[in-house]
């Protein structure tokens, strides 16, 4: 697809090297020097560094740590999306661009890779849940328990499908960006650029609430729930000091998880703004989007430095 709508006009000759793609690019690039053997040796910490006390919340963490990978990869390997808010358009500059994936299918599965994430936040917080004698209300079989995150990741695959089988106008669509952004910088005339949809669409929002709230429902259930027993319910089989364990672990998980997951609330706060106050800043949206791609740098961070074996077997590599 080609467009012919690029004008000539020196509104471009005002933009800098921060709103280009070259900048977003090497930073996405920079970004993945550092995330990628990282993201290796956390695996690696885990399967191998893992003590017995710990081995419940093995299989979670790894599972964890893969669907914050797979996003990390998603931002600066696989995709690197070029966003122009306010529109909800953009362009990737990442390999499945270049082996020729369409802009639409990689952004279904940036969508989908956050919903996975949600589905692990619900699986650490469930493990703690599990791990309380005194709760009743819990998952106790294998099967069960894997028929039940089966089903959540199905959701994930299914919830914005709809949405994206649609073939929708890509002239019309562009038409009503260049309402909100008359002077694009001039990847916005890309052949790979993509405008998902105009501004308040029901079927996508509808679909991306719905997503949103059943992963947000079952997190917080098992957090409360967890919570409520360790503070409220009390038990004589249970000692004080097992308790404690029991809070230290479930607030480290909590660490693990709010900590990364600022940085994709900031952009997202940042992107709404920008829709509801039609600002455009180009600069402001790379940086935006650096900033969601290193929720993986603070995520594996995190997980190896608040968990005390971890942390403990990273430091012996630095005393000689």
């Amino acid at each position: 697809m080609t467009w012919p709508d690029l004008i000539n006009s020196t509104c471009r000759e005002n933009y800098t090297y921060f709103d280009s793609s070259d900048y977003l690019r090497n930073a996405y690039h920079v970004t993945a020097i550092f995330t990628v053997p990282l993201s290796i040796l956390t695996f690696y910490i885990i399967l191998k560094k893992t003590p017995s006390r710990m081995e419940p919340m093995k299989m979670p963490l790894l599972i964890s740590h893969a669907s914050s990978t797979n996003l990390d990869l998603m931002f600066t390997v696989y995709s690197a999306p070029y966003i122009f808010f306010p529109t909800a358009s953009g362009t990737t500059l990442g390999v499945l661009g270049r082996l020729g994936v369409g802009v639409k299918w990689q952004a279904y599965w940036g969508q989908v890779s956050v919903l996975m994430l949600g589905v692990s936040f619900i699986m650490l917080y469930e493990n703690r849940q599990s791990q309380i004698s005194t709760v009743k209300f819990k998952i106790k079989r294998k099967e069960t328990r894997i028929l039940y995150y089966a089903a959540n990741y199905l959701f994930s695959f299914t919830v914005m499908v709809s949405f994206y089988i649609h073939n929708s106008d890509q002239v019309e669509l562009r038409k009503f960006a260049f309402k909100k952004i008359p002077c694009p910088t001039i990847e916005f005339f890309d052949s790979k650029t993509y405008v998902l949809l105009k501004s308040g669409e029901v079927i996508p929002l509808i679909s991306t609430i719905s997503g949103f709230v059943c992963i947000g429902v079952q997190t917080f259930f098992f957090l409360f729930h967890t919570i409520y027993h360790l503070t409220c319910v009390g038990s004589a089989t249970v000692s004080e000091s097992a308790k404690k364990l029991q809070r230290m672990f479930l607030k480290i998980v909590s660490v693990q998880i709010s900590i990364p997951l600022i940085a994709i609330v900031l952009p997202v706060l940042y992107s709404m703004y920008a829709d509801n106050t039609s600002y455009y800043n180009q600069a402001a949206n790379n940086n935006a989007m650096i900033v969601m791609a290193n929720h993986g740098l603070l995520s594996t961070c995190c997980t190896l430095l608040i968990y005390k074996p971890y942390r403990d077997f990273i430091m012996s590599k630095f005393i000689f």
